[in-house]
């Protein structure tokens, strides 16, 4: 971890000693240019068009683009972008950034919605049933775009129940300019917060891109024992093909130790009570919230350490009718959780998680009037680095969108299962067997806009839940 810091700030130092020049990149458009309409439903990954907009509102989503967005405050990771989102809340216990933070979505928690980076997933990795979302592992460094889908109807996000969240990242520039653009800030705040990114894009002779962002970010937070500390590299290699389509490879590091708000009671012995922190008793901790590290103690280890590696592969390509689209990822995380009790005992709990996958979409098709055809699928297996297929996932789908009227569209189509996992015979825990589960579920969705202030929906879905 010391080594990991090192090499930030001394990758940063450089960055800084070359004097890259700052600039903030904004995609030029002739006024004369047909201005493109972003239809969540039709795509999934490809170059918002939301040029100097910061964020556009539809019926069905919100997209946020990062780079123009701006509120009070801070805005350093995810959450301070989804908590300006139509629909979106977010709840947080401290100034630290958590892994148990609570963002919702209409109401639903992070076990009722999926989280995708440039439509692969990226939350119920392995096997073991960690349901929340560690946002502590979601740098803000590299996205460019966040997409915010608002209920279940759209069936290009598997097991999507509750909604979406999609995380565009940066691909780099086409260019035949050299120089790259890039900046570095700097960021302190209270509680002893203080960052520090440099990032860099761009191009060379109009067929390779590039996006690379390094940060550190530390703070002591605002109660006792709630310090954090992370750390990421990430990466974007774009090859542009002749035929107007793209490779991607991408890579993601994050390392990152999160400490465990401990118990802070003068009528608690075991506490330890220090005044200069607000009090904390175990029996106001929402344990539903936090796990049993809600009620951690003051003198042992108290803390959530995790790492995760990711890398994908993902190919574009625009056909005279419709786009082709496929991606190939791999991620593999490591985490520990420390406790230390009122007994005087420590606990821990280590796991490792392993997930490999591959999709293939074929998008917007449209070969009738009115309507906007997508059908594809993916498979995934989760587990562990030594069983790998613990679970295994197939999906298939088909969508339609159907233009009725200028003011009217109907989204429909359906969705299919097949969930393999390892489990016993029942009642004998002694005999292996492979559960297998099947399931269709069909979704459809009719928006009408009243007017350019209203508009009316009426939806109805099923969808399937992961264990």
């Amino acid at each position: 971890m010391k080594f990991i810091r090192f090499g930030l700030a001394g990758w940063i130092g450089l960055f800084l000693l070359f004097s890259i020049p700052t600039t903030v990149f904004a995609q030029e458009t002739d006024s004369g240019e047909e201005e493109k309409v972003y239809r969540l439903d039709k795509v999934i990954v490809r170059d918002h068009p939301l040029k100097e907009e910061s964020m556009v509102v539809t019926p069905q989503a919100t997209i946020i683009n990062v780079d123009e967005f701006k509120k009070a405050g801070k805005v350093e990771t995810v959450q301070d972008i989804l908590s300006e989102a139509l629909g979106i809340s977010v709840l947080s216990s401290s100034v630290t950034p958590a892994q148990n933070e609570g963002v919702y979505i209409r109401g639903m928690d992070q076990s009722r919605y999926q989280v995708f980076m440039d439509g692969r997933p990226i939350r119920l990795h392995g096997s073991h049933g960690y349901f929340k979302m560690d946002w502590t592992t979601l740098p803000l460094d590299i996205i460019e775009t966040v997409e915010v889908v608002r209920g279940s109807h759209s069936l290009l996000f598997p097991f999507a129940m509750g909604g979406a969240v999609n995380l565009i990242t940066r691909k780099g520039e086409k260019t035949d300019e050299a120089r790259p653009h890039g900046s570095v800030q700097t960021n302190f705040g209270a509680y002893g917060a203080q960052s520090y990114s440099a990032s860099a894009s761009g191009g060379i002779d109009n067929a390779i891109g590039y996006s690379l962002a390094a940060a550190h970010r530390e703070g002591d937070g605002y109660l006792r024992g709630n310090d954090y500390d992370t750390d990421n590299v990430n990466g974007r290699l774009t090859l542009y093909l002749p035929t107007e389509g793209s490779i991607t490879y991408g890579v993601d590091h994050v390392d990152t130790i999160t400490g465990y708000a401990v118990i802070n009671d003068p009528d608690d012995p075991n506490s330890n009570y220090d005044p200069d922190y607000p009090v904390v008793r175990a029996s106001e901790v929402d344990t539903f919230s936090h796990d049993y590290e809600g009620t951690c103690y003051d003198g042992g280890k108290n803390q959530w350490e995790k790492t995760v590696n990711d890398q994908s592969l993902l190919f574009e390509q625009p056909l005279p009718v419709g786009e082709l689209r496929s991606q190939i990822y791999k991620q593999l995380s490591k985490r520990d959780r420390y406790r230390h009790n009122a007994n005087g005992s420590d606990s821990s709990n280590y796991k490792e998680e392993y997930t490999h996958g591959a999709s293939l979409d074929y998008l917007n098709i449209n070969v009738l009037d009115s309507h906007y055809f997508s059908l594809g699928g993916d498979y995934r297996d989760q587990g562990t680095p030594n069983n790998k297929d613990f679970y295994s996932i197939t999906a298939l789908y088909v969508q339609d969108v159907w233009d009725i009227t200028p003011d009217t569209a109907l989204t429909f189509g359906t969705r299919w299962y097949q969930f393999e996992s390892d489990s016993y015979e029942f009642g004998n825990t002694s005999q292996p067997t492979r559960r297998v589960e099947r399931e269709w579920c069909p979704k459809a969705r009719l928006d009408y806009n009243w007017d350019d202030s209203l508009s009316l929906y009426a939806s109805v879905s099923r969808e399937m839940r992961m264990p």
